[in-house]
């Protein structure tokens, strides 16, 4: 009897030890990455094509950071992966930083709470999401990525040239073309990183609360199952095998400059809620389990295709902004802010301050 306690002991501690693939799972992320590094294009950040099984690899990765076996990464990084917009209908405008949106959120948990301390357990960054701000964090990482690759060749792009400052340090950097490489594979790492989370922002289920299963009022008898959110996203997606070449004619044929790359990130998130009714419809009907439903598959495609073309946009906008030299902040800017800074801990200490200047700190 104790050995067989100690099995199952055992076997719980490794069930928990396995971190969650889900999102699209291995397949769809792998794909949505590939064929996004596919549609870059020629006036685009073309280098990156030398990286693409790399990016597609990376599609999967931060589903790792989701294990229970990491604690501390796990809490950080599991709202990074949703954004339940009905959840936060208290911040019609979300602010242009994850810190700010995060006090704003606790400050309504703080006003809930005081009235209602059931529900204001519901109000936290897990129930509301972060998605939005990894994918602007992931743009401008490659962004600033891209900068650095093009200074080695243009000093008026930047005055930090890596490769001379390295040559200087260790003759292991004495090629400049070697550090360039370098730079190359780190915003590779950027594009599949921020990949998986343009990806999850097209799953609709990532986009509301009804991510688990059918929440509330339920007229047309949806399914409460949690399990719809994997039976669509992962399940579906391996029986019918999607590959990037299916989900390549569905992208967008251009890519994108964004001219206000927040705006879309909300808007990609927007439109792919629109579709959440149609992930349940088909459950309903039982088209999950038929890998020759014609109109499941097509919102898969359509829906992956979404998640690649807003990366290859985000990869391309990246680029092109990248070759404008970082604004410079002046001293009197820097001080101004200090100022203002030091002002708000004054009057509350136990808040942290997160100010945002327009003239030392935007998003294109």
């Amino acid at each position: 009897m104790m050995m067989r306690i100690q099995f199952f002991a055992r076997l719980s501690l490794a069930t928990l030890a396995i971190p969650p693939l889900g999102a699209w799972g291995v397949r769809g992320h792998t794909v949505a990455n590939l064929a996004a590094v596919e549609g870059i294009p020629d006036d685009g950040p073309t280098f990156l094509k030398a990286q693409e099984a790399y990016i597609g690899h990376l599609g999967t990765i931060p589903d790792t950071w989701r294990g229970y076996g990491e604690p501390y990464l796990r809490i950080s990084e599991d709202a990074n992966h949703s954004w339940y917009t009905e959840q936060f209908d208290f911040i019609p405008n979300p602010p242009r930083s994850r810190t700010e949106f995060i006090l704003k959120v606790y400050d309504q948990y703080l006003k809930v709470k005081a009235v209602d301390p059931d529900r204001a357990k519901l109000i936290n960054i897990r129930y509301t999401g972060l998605q939005a701000y990894s994918i602007v964090e992931g743009y401008e990482r490659m962004k600033a990525g891209m900068r650095l690759y093009r200074a080695v060749d243009n000093p008026r792009v930047s005055p930090v040239n890596l490769a001379a400052l390295y040559a200087k340090i260790s003759p292991l950097y004495s090629n400049p073309a070697e550090v360039k490489q370098m730079l190359a594979a780190d915003i590779a790492f950027y594009m599949g990183w921020v990949g998986h989370y343009a990806a999850d922002a097209a799953m609709p289920l990532h986009d509301s609360k009804h991510h688990d299963g059918w929440s509330g009022p339920n007229p047309k008898g949806y399914t409460r199952d949690p399990q719809i959110h994997g039976r669509f996203e992962s399940t579906y997606v391996d029986l019918i095998e999607v590959t990037a070449p299916d989900i390549a004619k569905y992208m967008r044929k251009e890519p994108r400059h964004l001219d206000n790359v927040w705006q879309a990130t909300l808007d990609h998130s927007l439109e792919a809620r629109e579709f959440v009714e149609d992930v349940y419809r088909l459950d309903l009907r039982g088209a999950y389990g038929n890998k020759d439903d014609a109109e499941a598959r097509e919102l898969v495609y359509r829906r992956l295709a979404a998640g690649a073309s807003l990366l290859r946009d985000l990869a391309y906008t990246a680029w092109i902004e990248s070759v404008k030299p970082a604004p410079e902040v002046k001293a009197i800017d820097r001080m101004r802010i200090r100022t203002i800074r030091a002002t708000i801990q004054r009057l509350d200490p136990l808040r942290p301050s997160e100010f945002q200047d327009p003239a030392v700190a935007s998003v294109h």
